[in-house]
């Protein structure tokens, strides 16, 4: 700022919950609206930041955009909270878009997007990530006067006056031939071509990749559900239970859902992903004033070093600057569909000022 710039628009990301008041309270100082997430581990242009404070300072028009933050037991459900985001984008603008970010890995992100698409319109653009860490799934959003561990943030943006374009990908390559889920509630699923859910599990990715001393995390990699058309929705292995030998995938699954299994991660994963933006570059957007990035937890363990590859891919697409961090699951559009909820997947936008 000290050359001039005057941000009047900020998206805040980081780590210790503790921060928020402060970080915000400077932003509101300045004049700045304030877009917030905590989580585990965030990253910029510039690369990894694991314990921080990343904060992305924009010059936008203040009539192109507004900041709404809904929270789930105030308004009485999630989906009435995402209804209450779609009606004010569309009281807002004629053509709004959304960028939004969830608490709580029990959210029914379907819920949210069939909210935001029921009074926004069901062509309007939705891109985000679900905030907080992934040991105890706990994290807040929050605005410089509000903040929330059980609710939505949203940049509501007037897509007459600013390009947003992305897309969610996934880069996973299918396995083995399609299975059924024959009984599920919720996102746990207990049984998989009338087999308990865990032991099929088992049986791909073998006993040593279960923490079997607890009811854990599974070091896994996504099931592949099929759709009626296009690409396949996304939806990792996060819990398991040894009394029923159940598993919680991250989002909710039909009984009958047909599935496959995912191979381990190579350098195609990380390429998909990057050609992702080169796609949109070319077609729509061939300049960019920044970009956010909402990437699922899971690629930063199953990628390992290579989830650095990936972020650098993304930023040298563009070449301005850019900031997002891991999620508990994303939201946005697989192909030419409407926007829908994933993991392990990468969500990512990217901005500019008409």
């Amino acid at each position: 700022m000290s050359d001039g710039f005057k941000p009047n628009l900020a998206f805040v990301f980081l780590t210790e919950v503790r921060d928020a008041d402060a970080v915000t309270a400077l932003m509101d100082a300045a004049g700045i609206a304030v877009f917030g997430a905590s989580t585990s581990s965030k990253f910029t242009e510039e690369g990894i930041e694991p314990d921080g404070i990343v904060i992305l300072l924009l010059d936008m028009n203040p009539a192109y955009f507004s900041i709404v933050l809904k929270d789930f037991k105030t308004s009485g459900s999630v989906y009435q909270a995402a209804c209450e985001v779609g009606d004010a984008g569309k009281n807002s603008f004629d053509h709004p878009a959304f960028i939004i970010s969830t608490t709580d890995i029990s959210t029914p992100g379907e819920e949210v997007i069939k909210g935001i698409l029921d009074k926004g319109g069901i062509d309007v653009p939705v891109i985000g990530g679900g905030a907080g860490e992934p040991i105890n799934f706990t994290g807040i959003v929050f605005t410089k006067d509000a903040k929330s561990s059980s609710g939505i943030i949203t940049l509501i943006l007037n897509e007459d006056k600013v390009d947003v374009k992305g897309v969610a990908v996934s880069g996973w390559k299918p396995v083995g031939t399609e299975k059924r889920i024959t009984k599920s509630n919720g996102n746990w699923i207990y049984t998989i071509d009338d087999e308990p859910a865990l032991d099929v599990i088992m049986k791909f990715l073998g006993k040593e990749m279960l923490a079997v001393d607890k009811s854990s995390e599974i070091d896994s990699y996504p099931l592949q559900l099929r759709r009626e058309s296009g690409k396949p929705v996304m939806r990792p292995v996060v819990l398991w239970k040894q009394e029923d030998h159940s598993v919680m995938l991250g989002g909710p699954v039909k009984e009958g859902a047909l599935f496959r299994f995912s191979l381990p991660p190579d350098l195609e994963v990380i390429d998909e992903v990057i050609d992702s933006t080169k796609t949109i570059r070319e077609n729509d957007l061939p300049q960019a004033d920044a970009m956010i990035v909402f990437s699922c937890i899971g690629r930063l363990s199953n990628l390992g070093p290579l989830v650095a590859s990936e972020i650098e891919g993304l930023a040298a697409a563009w070449g301005g600057p850019m900031a997002g961090f891991f999620s508990l699951g994303e939201y946005g559009k697989l192909d030419d569909t409407r926007p829908e909820f994933h993991g392990t997947t990468v969500s990512w936008v990217a901005l500019r000022e008409k």
